[in-house]
């Protein structure tokens, strides 16, 4: 049965492959790294797209298992390849740690090699997200090589605020190897995870201006408000609009739009990751904060993985609460309550709340999200 598998495995990523580089430029770089290396060994990264950890698989010899969060198998096609044609380990929202662990071992026992992201969340604003601590723990425990692939140019071909990707945007994908099992025997956890951090380390900005690769489309700054919601002009909170290739403030005269290098010109900042900072302290700083948002809230069902419709209406914020209202009912959620938060696609805030998930489809995910962050820095 594994043999069988295998060979589908393979087939897939072939195909995968011809779609992959039918649909961006991408190069292939390798340091000291043999992509013909076998396993067990751990393959990791920056997470800038969703499926950054199928792509990552066509710089090597076989194939590393996934480790991929529950949200990928939404989607019949993703579903039926995941869970039926190659091997994958899902790690549920609101799950233990301890089974994705169990099957990881499992795995590297049986000599695979295993693709995982330790950031957990893609990349907000083309730089690195907050890096998951127990991903150095497990590595100190199974002691087997570390490999990183470092993607340049993936935020830009495809930037967390779109449905779809820009035309044949440039990627490169660098391979090389990180840690030894050797070197993990006598390292600390703490020195580890400092390994990871700076063996992923990127900024697709601070790359683009030496490499200035162009970056093409129709309307690349369109729901550029799902990702983006603090003016810095007159410093309102979600008044920001876009349209084609320009973003303006409803409140203030702010008003600029993104050049063919993925950068921004006529604004504050230059670039997304910038103003994505500047964001969140502005954020954190308010005192007053009103905001009336015209969302879709689903309840999530992780073993038919379909989303059931719940309300249809206006959100707002008062009181560290989040509240929906339509013409027939309200729903409110108590952020001391909520747990489990997630901007998991380009417009959906996602989170758990008393035993079941949700998830808030709007044009502010980022903003919900920063929200209920903030208050659990407060605790």
């Amino acid at each position: 049965m594994r043999t069988i598998k295998h060979f589908f495995l393979l087939v897939i990523k072939f195909f995968v492959k011809i779609y992959f580089l039918s649909r961006y430029d991408v190069d292939f770089v390798y340091g000291n790294f043999d992509p013909k290396k076998d396993g067990p060994y751990f393959l990791i990264g920056n997470h800038v797209l969703l499926m950054d950890a199928i792509f990552s698989n066509l710089g090597i010899k076989g194939y590393a298992v996934p480790v991929t969060n529950s949200f990928a198998y939404f989607g019949f096609l993703r579903r039926l390849a995941l869970n039926n044609l190659i091997d994958s380990i899902v790690k549920r929202k609101g799950q233990s740690d301890i089974q994705t662990i169990k099957d990881i071992i499992k795995h590297v026992k049986m000599g695979d090699k295993i693709s995982l992201y330790p950031e957990g969340n893609a990349s907000y604003y083309g730089s690195n997200s907050d890096t998951v601590f127990s991903t150095a723990k497990l590595f100190k425990k199974l002691k087997v090589d570390v490999v990183s692939v470092l993607t340049h140019g993936g935020y830009l071909s495809k930037p967390r605020w779109r449905d779809k990707r820009l035309k044949k945007g440039k990627i490169v994908l660098t391979y090389s190897t990180l840690l030894t099992k050797e070197q993990l025997q006598d390292m600390t956890i703490e020195e580890i995870n400092d390994v990871l951090i700076k063996g992923y380390e990127f900024n697709d900005y601070q790359w683009n201006k030496v490499e200035k690769n162009k970056y093409i489309g129709k309307n690349r700054l369109v729901g550029a408000e799902r990702l983006l919601y603090g003016c810095p002009k007159c410093l309102s909170i979600d008044t920001l609009v876009t349209s084609g290739d320009t973003i303006r403030c409803s409140k203030c005269d702010l008003h600029g739009e993104i050049n063919d290098f993925g950068f921004l010109n006529n604004l504050p900042f230059d670039n997304i990751s910038d103003w994505g900072m500047f964001q969140e302290d502005l954020l954190r700083n308010k005192k007053q904060i009103e905001i009336k948002i015209n969302c879709e809230l689903f309840e999530v069902d992780f073993d038919k993985y379909k989303f059931n419709s719940i309300i249809r209406g206006t959100l707002s914020y008062n009181d560290r609460k989040f509240i929906i209202e339509s013409n027939d009912k309200d729903v409110i959620f108590d952020f001391s309550k909520i747990k489990g938060t997630a901007f998991s696609e380009a417009d959906q805030f996602s989170f758990d709340y008393e035993e079941k998930t949700y998830t808030i489809v709007s044009n502010s995910p980022k903003l919900l999200l920063d929200l209920t962050k903030n208050y659990k820095e407060e605790l």
